[in-house]
């Protein structure tokens, strides 16, 4: 089955996921697990990656749900996870995509690609935000018109905030990521990640 996964072009999957194999397949597979609040088991690694969880073989270089392999995009995001963290844990400081270093340069696509849709989509009728985010097993917060929280991974906390609009001012929205998202994840991947959620939201009602 096709999937859309915006952001990143198909023609660098394969040698993306081969160089985040190398990097993972250098490092000590226990500190890797505990630093991003994973389990280990032998040589696999299971690792949530939104609500579903996800076995990363590092004998047979392989991430499996459900015993089905996983498509070399999602792969190369968790292998990213899996290399990025450390011993840092989430401030709980919230901010702007274009905070994150590198942001401003990779805003337009990011606002067209994860924003954008969320207004569209939400700004009228924010109450929708919250139905949507029940399916994905987020969690209610009180930011702006409305507002969920998504852990995308045990160390990668996103907040969604919808601002209804009126006659005078525009519905909008934002995504917002710890502080200590850009230590895990390059500033591309994270403009993906806010794409994947605000894919999935809009897609939920």
């Amino acid at each position: 089955m096709k999937r859309d996964y915006p952001g990143l072009e198909k023609i660098t999957y394969e040698a993306a996921l081969q160089r985040a194999w190398d990097d993972l397949l250098r490092r000590d597979p226990l500190e890797i697990a505990e630093f991003s609040l994973s389990r280990i088991f032998d040589s696999v690694i299971v690792v949530r990656f939104f609500t579903k969880e996800y076995s990363v073989d590092l004998g047979r270089k392989i991430i499996k749900h459900d015993h089905q392999p996983l498509e070399p995009f999602p792969s190369i995001l968790i292998l990213h996870y899996l290399c990025g963290c450390s011993d840092l844990h989430p401030t709980g400081e919230m901010i702007t995509f274009r905070e994150i270093p590198g942001g401003d340069f990779y805003y337009a696509a990011f606002k067209s690609r994860a924003i954008d849709p969320l207004v569209m989509k939400f700004g009228s009728k924010p109450e929708m935000l919250f139905t949507a985010a029940e399916r994905l097993g987020a969690e209610k917060i009180d930011m702006g018109s409305a507002s969920v929280r998504i852990d995308v991974f045990a160390k990668l906390p996103v907040i969604v905030v919808v601002w209804e609009g009126d006659e005078e001012i525009p519905s909008s929205a934002n995504i917002l990521f710890d502080r200590t998202a850009a230590s895990i994840f390059p500033t591309e991947d994270l403009a993906v990640i806010g794409s994947l959620v605000s894919s999935r939201l809009t897609k939920a009602v």
